[in-house]
């Protein structure tokens, strides 16, 4: 392996799905919904009111949950300005069908005196009430969230209470915002703003090119600049998108405007969403190469906790696709080998074996943080395992990735 991969190594942007099923169609559950109300018993926040979407047996309307493959993550959104949450049915929808509970937020819904902050406390108190009711053998929601790893995603104004929410709720530990606010109405995001660099985990920030409400370059980049403490941060620009992609057709037919197709623009954020939160809370990193295989979008990304992707191609069965992202500037290498070893390194655990090790990329990360790779397969190896891990580091920071294999066809 050490001669006959090293000389094969081709670097190229790979542009196949990884998938069988593309994350921008349907998932494979069915998905019921059901408005609630209740007063919260935990924050004190009074009555609240939300739409959950929710892996079920059949499809509709108060449809019975489905349980059978879970418990599944719980996820909260934050709709915009003066949107409720049946305004975003749809992409809500689309998450269930990948195995989320999605809590919608439907409170500070009207146009005046609104805030933001107000949002993520009730956005808290609605997850925690899932949270309660599925440990409750005889809720309708039992068994469907057993207290996992919670995710949140908004638009606009509940893309910026996102950054209020996790100053109040540290189990939210990654972050999806469609086109986020800034600015001084709907309760300032001064203070959320200014905190975000403090944010330690995860976040995807999503803008449209011709953004006329939330200008992608003044109002919603900075927030990902601003996310400086994040062990991963992507940044997704959608060439000719407009405010309203992530929202339901009607609502967009009547405000949206980019040049970009609805349709596509919609697929772009579910597509995004869905493969950022398989990956970050499904721990399914291979997933993260969907971002960039999502047509009409221009990305970047850095990490410090290294992320990395090894798939066969599905197109070519002799050729694996293998992929990470840092920040810029970094040193990426990636290794294979056919067996697994034990390293304890500065860098974490080498869990490759060094008697077969073989480097097959050692380069400096360009401005977009990320890298792509396709590795030729010998024929003599059909049948073997090949093991393989990156490592990105600036001098003596740096961190392994999570060790992954292919078995040779």
């Amino acid at each position: 392996m050490k001669t006959t991969v090293s000389c094969l190594l081709v670097l190229s942007c790979a542009v196949t799905p990884i998938t069988a099923q593309d994350v921008g169609a349907d998932g494979p559950y069915f998905v019921g919904w059901r408005d609630i109300d209740f007063r919260d018993a935990n924050y004190n926040r009074g009555r609240i009111y939300g739409r959950i979407y929710y892996p079920a047996i059949s499809e509709g309307q108060n449809a019975t949950a489905d349980p059978t493959h879970g418990p599944y993550p719980l996820t909260g959104f934050m709709h915009g300005w003066i949107e409720p949450a049946s305004d975003y049915d749809k992409i809500c929808t689309h998450l269930a069908s990948w195995g989320f509970v999605v809590m919608s937020n439907d409170t500070e819904t009207g146009a005046l005196f609104v805030k933001m902050q107000r949002q993520a406390k009730d956005t808290r108190a609605l997850m925690q009430w899932v949270e309660d009711e599925s440990q409750l053998s005889s809720s309708w929601l039992a068994g469907m969230t057993n207290n996992l790893p919670w995710s949140a995603f908004g638009h606009s104004m509940g893309g910026a209470a996102l950054s209020y929410l996790v100053q109040d709720e540290p189990r939210v530990d990654s972050l999806v915002m469609f086109e986020p606010y800034k600015g001084t109405l709907l309760g300032n995001t001064k203070n959320g703003f200014a905190s975000f660099d403090n944010y330690p985990d995860s976040v995807l920030v999503i803008a449209g090119s011709q953004d006329l409400t939330n200008n992608w370059s003044s109002v919603v980049r900075p927030w990902y600049n601003q996310a400086t403490s994040a062990n991963r941060k992507t940044w997704a620009l959608i060439d000719g998108g407009d405010h309203f992609g992530c929202t339901d057709p009607d609502v967009h037919a009547l405000w949206g405007g980019g040049s970009l197709a609805y349709g596509s623009q919609h697929l772009a954020h579910r597509r995004l969403l869905t493969s950022f939160l398989q990956a970050e809370i499904k721990g399914e990193e291979n997933y993260f190469q969907e971002i960039e295989t999502s047509a009409h979008i221009s990305f970047e990304a850095s990490a410090t906790d290294t992320p990395f992707w090894t798939m066969l191609d599905p197109n070519n069965s002799s050729v694996a696709l293998l992929g990470s992202f840092a920040a810029p500037t970094s040193r990426l290498r990636v290794a294979g080998s056919f067996t697994t070893g034990s390293l304890s390194t500065i860098y974490g655990e080498l869990g490759l074996d060094l008697s077969s090790l073989s480097i097959l990329h050692d380069a400096t990360l360009g401005a977009s943080g990320w890298q792509s790779l396709n590795i030729p397969l010998d024929a003599a190896w059909t049948g073997r395992t090949i093991w393989f891990q990156a490592l990105a580091s600036r001098g003596n920071i740096g961190t392994f990735s999570r060790l992954t294999s292919i078995v040779v066809p």
